[in-house]
């Protein structure tokens, strides 16, 4: 039985994490993508990254200002030259899906590291330009959809992976309620649904997506493929993640920030060991936490999680396929059904 508790979480906080040379790989030649890398986590791993001789590291952030001083920190700081950055907006699925394109044009036909680290917390209720609600379009939708385009490089790589960001606060959603409805993003959606009351689980609820989507997608991969997929919380640490939180849940976080958050360097070893650590049987569809490999919630393991993570599945590439026509091939070719 999977259990989380404010000890636990102290006792996470405060545990020892390796050090970046315990989990260094030689990287020569290899193509690394770690979304989000302008700031905080993603940019720390994406340093940690650098040291190793990548033969490609590409940063893929939003906004190119932030970006851009990015690369030339890491360049400054490591002496990698072989950094790029790549623009990605995750709240647009035709910037998703340009991207993709332009790795199909120019990123060599192989990608060996895929890091999902982007995401925004946020509760209040913003729709993007595409009509989804910010952070489940933002965390969920849009990193599946990378992902998926993104699986045919993935495939052609040994030993590729692919690493989702997540939380341990997923373990807070003790049952997703919005299953109760037909369409569980549809009713995630709703403007009128998504009250104040709603929007103060809403990070959680995302959080809790991409456990299930992470599993998902590790169990469709069939035999003998070269992609592991694994998802990984970096605990608290001092990052931005709460930027656009407001009133008492930005109070609280803060709180809990200033007596028990990693530094984004330390929080950052997590994601790099997720992205390289272990082999695909040690690591395939596994949550990870402090670099070990941990249970899930029991409500995703449960047997009622099973059916909404399948019904989520279907939902989400049901919508994926209308917004980038690859995704139906993809899920063809490269996946087996549920």
């Amino acid at each position: 039985m999977a259990r989380f508790s404010f000890l636990k979480l102290i006792r996470d906080q405060r545990s020892e994490l390796p050090s970046i040379d315990e989990l260094k790989k030689n990287l020569t030649g290899k193509t690394i993508i770690v979304v989000g890398a302008n700031t905080g986590l993603g940019l720390e791993a994406a340093r940690h990254f650098a040291t190793m001789n990548p033969g490609r590291l590409i940063l893929a952030c939003r906004t190119a200002k932030t970006a851009e001083e990015a690369v030339q920190d890491i360049k400054t700081t490591t002496g990698c030259q072989t950094v790029e950055y790549w623009t990605l907006d995750l709240t647009s699925f035709a910037s998703v899906s340009a991207f993709a394109t332009r790795f199909e044009k120019e990123g060599g036909g192989k990608l060996d590291i895929l890091v999902e680290n982007a995401g925004i917390a946020t509760n209040v209720y913003r729709a993007t330009p595409d009509g989804y609600e910010s952070s489940i379009q933002t965390n969920h939708l849009s990193t599946a959809l990378l992902s998926l385009l993104l699986l045919p490089y993935l495939s052609k790589t040994p030993n590729s992976r692919v690493t989702i960001v997540t939380s341990e606060v997923h373990f807070f959603v003790s049952r997703l309620i919005e299953a109760d409805s037909p369409k569980i993003l549809d009713r995630l959606n709703e403007k009128e649904y998504s009250t104040s009351k709603v929007m103060a689980e809403r990070y959680n609820v995302s959080k809790l997506l991409n456990v299930f989507y992470g599993r998902a997608l590790a169990e469709r991969l069939p035999a003998g493929t070269s992609i592991s997929v694994d998802l990984v919380t970096p605990g608290i640490c001092h990052s931005k993640i709460s930027r656009n939180l407001h009133g008492s849940q930005k109070v609280v976080l803060g709180l809990l920030k200033f007596f028990l958050a990693r530094t984004t360097e330390v929080g950052s070893r997590t994601l790099v060991h997720a992205a390289l650590a272990g082999d695909q049987e040690t690591m395939q569809g596994k949550y990870l936490n402090k670099c070990n490999v941990e249970e899930v919630s029991d409500y995703v393991i449960s047997e009622e999680g099973r059916v909404v993570q399948d019904r989520l599945w279907d939902e989400t590439v049901g919508i994926l396929r209308e917004k980038d026509g690859r995704v139906e091939s993809v899920v063809r070719e490269l996946l087996r059904s549920g």
